[in-house]
């Protein structure tokens, strides 16, 4: 990684300094809330992508992991949030990685990971990655906002962070903020780092002042936040929990 682009752990907008950038945070609600969502999580309904065997689980957790760490180095412009980073990874992870798919999208470099073979059919709405209605009503889409992900597209593993996979969701939900709910994606050892075996990566969202961007953390970093309401540990009841993508929970 370049001198002066290490990433440091989100907070209130700019209240901590990574080397080189300042540090931003999205926000999260209050605890009487947390808990009826957490409640609603637990019996989050089946989504669209249903991959066929552990091999297509395993190809699609390595490239959508790569894809969301790779975008700290190379964000794509549509990346405008964290449910934006999450959209992105999942979709691109489905797709076929031939060599015109590697040039439309502009990547460090191109991994040599198998393909996903029981990927969904696209339409002319795009991929139907994301329960997006009721259980009574589902309806699919290719856009999903970062609560709907979580609350239909999951499925909850509590609030013990340690136990994450690469792949994984830690979710946070904070009170008094445009928008509350959080993603950070779990890739473990990253690719691009040369050593630490926890990272993390997410998009802080747009503020009043600016567009937001990409940051990556350690999650023992995370832990030892100087504001404790962005610390993924069971104390913080804005920390909603961990959660992992029903296409790798199959």
């Amino acid at each position: 990684m370049a001198a002066g682009r290490k990433a440091g752990p989100p907070g209130p907008h700019d209240i901590l300094a990574s080397p080189g950038r300042a540090v931003r945070t999205h926000s999260l609600a209050s605890p009487i809330v947390v808990l009826g969502l957490t409640a609603c999580l637990a019996a989050a309904p089946a989504a669209q992508v249903r991959l066929a065997d552990d091999t297509d689980r395993a190809a699609f957790r390595a490239w959508f992991v790569w894809l969301a760490d790779a975008q700290f180095e190379r964000p794509a412009p549509e990346i405008t949030d964290c449910a934006a980073l999450v959209r992105f990874a999942m979709r691109e992870a489905l797709r076929a990685h031939t060599p015109e798919w590697v040039r439309t999208v502009s990547l460090p470099f191109s991994p040599q990971f198998p393909d996903v073979k029981s990927a969904p059919r696209g339409g002319s709405a795009g991929l139907p990655l994301f329960q997006v209605g009721p259980a009574h009503a589902p309806r699919y889409a290719e856009f999903a906002d970062a609560r709907t992900i979580v609350s239909r597209n999951t499925i909850s593993l509590g609030r013990e962070a340690g136990r994450a996979r690469p792949g994984d969701l830690l979710y946070f939900r904070q009170p008094g903020q445009r928008q509350p709910d959080h993603l950070m994606v779990v890739v473990g050892r990253s690719s691009f780092e040369s050593e630490g075996a926890d990272w993390v990566v997410y998009h802080t969202g747009p503020s009043e002042t600016d567009r937001g961007e990409m940051r990556k953390a350690r999650l023992s970093t995370l832990r030892l936040h100087p504001s404790p309401r962005w610390r993924p540990v069971v104390e913080n009841p804005s920390f909603v929990g961990l959660f992992r993508l029903a296409a790798l929970a199959s």
